[in-house]
């Protein structure tokens, strides 16, 4: 069975022994984002991220098997996957811990205004700032109630906060407080002190978080995104920080990344920036070889597969 591995993951010597004991032929691609040389037709399996941005899946004739090192579904080909009946597994649950870890950080930040130490610290200031605030009996909501979504409220309870979910259904969720329906959008933000992101980008999802949604969300709220930069316009986001209707800001996703010099985000007092780093720990590669290493072998006995997206 022929299997096609990307340098999406960087494996070692000892776990591309691992795969090939697992009696697959394997052929590795460093970089995923150029057109492939190779005879592609070939290959029964495909680890990838977003090898299909750059390569055209119907050259792929054999394929039967994607197994996604994101846990988004934005990169790859969904309708010819569903009409060709190919099997797709995401990476849903590996990122999460460390994602949740970022979120808690941020709001933190922001709560007791950790910037305005530092640049004190940095200049030699001795000032205090009597701007804080407690975290206990916020209300969180969190727009997407998936792995991450759940790590994030699992940990924000902890911190004695209200949990608010948005989802398609409002379907309760465990260590959320309620969980509503995605059409009640506008009530939900209003509620919110915080409002976190953490949902799929889709055509419906595409500038979700515009002028409409920032206008009902609270005075001084703040907004984090760790989702995809797509879901939030980021027009309208940079004239709302400008008028200080939100209290701050923390993106790791940008609709560009990298994110341009020019950007207003980069100057804006009350944004913290990352660059797509939030999922990055010491723990995701081992679980990230791990979910690919089991799903390649149930694939070979035809066992169920961890991770299965149903399309």
């Amino acid at each position: 069975m022929n299997l096609l591995i990307t340098g999406a993951y960087q494996y070692s010597d000892a776990q591309l022994n691992q795969l090939a004991a697992l009696n697959y032929d394997i052929t590795y691609v460093q970089d995923e984002r150029v057109t492939l040389t190779i005879d592609v037709s070939k290959f029964d399996v495909v680890v990838c991220n977003s090898l299909f941005l750059y390569n055209d899946i119907k050259e792929f004739t054999n394929l039967r098997f994607i197994q996604l090192t994101s846990t988004g579904l934005d990169r790859a080909p969904l309708e010819n996957i569903k009409e060709n009946k190919i099997q797709l597994a995401n990476a849903r649950g590996v990122y999460s811990i460390p994602i949740a870890e970022w979120v808690i950080l941020k709001i933190l930040e922001l709560y007791k205004n950790t910037r305005f130490f530092e640049i004190n610290q940095r200049n030699s200031v001795w000032k205090k700032s009597r701007e804080l605030l407690e975290l206990y009996g916020k209300t969180i909501g969190i727009i997407g109630t998936g792995s991450i979504g759940v790590e994030i409220a699992k940990r924000v309870k902890a911190f004695g906060c209200n949990v608010l979910g948005l989802n398609t259904s409002g379907t309760k969720k465990e260590f959320f407080d309620k969980c509503m329906q995605s059409s009640s959008l506008y009530e939900f933000v209003k509620q919110c002190d915080i409002i976190v992101l953490t949902l799929p980008l889709t055509d419906k999802t595409q500038n979700l978080i515009n002028s409409e949604v920032l206008r009902s969300m609270k005075d001084g709220a703040i907004l984090i995104n760790v989702s995809r930069g797509e879901i939030v316009n980021e027009e309208d986001l940079i004239k709302y920080i400008e008028t200080g209707k939100l209290r701050g800001v923390a993106l790791d996703v940008f609709s560009e990344e990298p994110l341009p010099n020019k950007s207003p985000l980069w100057e804006c007092p009350n944004v913290i920036l990352t660059p797509h780093n939030s999922f990055i720990s010491d723990n995701v590669s081992s679980r990230m070889f791990n979910l690919i290493y089991d799903n390649l072998s149930r694939f070979r006995e035809n066992k169920p597969l961890n991770n299965y997206v149903n399309i």
